[in-house]
């Protein structure tokens, strides 16, 4: 009985292990100056407690400020210990400009389960103090994650190592 009953929880946790992902809607950010500056706008959202973020997608739409450049826009993750340069190479300015991407991540959430994220310019900040990048409506940001074991998990576990020390 105990053996089913640790093998039965054992699965049910297992279920929740699966990736899942959630959508961010970003279009009511802008990017202002350098990382770090007290203007820069910063979204922090709950995804979940320890989780491990696997992926990060975006489809974004931006237009700058003359003379600021549509590669200068950059997103940074988790105390920017990742970042998203959304347009790599287009040095020049632009208006509704569409980008859409991935990249693994490595993330692993804290406690709090927050995932902080940045957005700032990264080469040049061509209108000190004012917004040099517009995050137009419709932008998203795409977080694959998978949350952390329970403590469901980890007492099915010792459910299924007791019963094997009993024979």
């Amino acid at each position: 009985m105990k053996k089913t009953i640790a093998l039965a929880t054992l699965v049910a946790v297992s279920g929740l292990a699966h990736g899942q992902s959630l959508v961010i809607d970003i279009s009511m950010y802008d990017s202002y100056n350098f990382q770090g500056d007290p203007q820069n706008d910063i979204a922090n959202v709950f995804i979940a407690a320890s989780a491990s973020i696997t992926n990060i997608a975006w489809d974004v739409t931006i237009s700058t400020e003359s003379p600021s450049w549509l590669e200068e826009f950059t997103m940074g993750f988790f105390g920017n210990s990742e970042i998203v340069q959304v347009a790599p190479g287009d040095a020049f300015t632009g208006s509704f400009v569409n980008y859409v991407g991935d990249q693994a991540s490595s993330i692993v959430l804290g406690a709090d389960g927050m995932l902080d994220i940045e957005f700032y310019e990264q080469f040049f900040d061509d209108i000190p103090g004012g917004i040099d990048t517009y995050i137009e409506a419709g932008s998203t940001i795409t977080v694959s994650y998978i949350p952390a074991p329970s403590a469901l998990a980890v007492l099915g576990l010792g459910g299924l190592v007791a019963g094997r020390r009993r024979r």
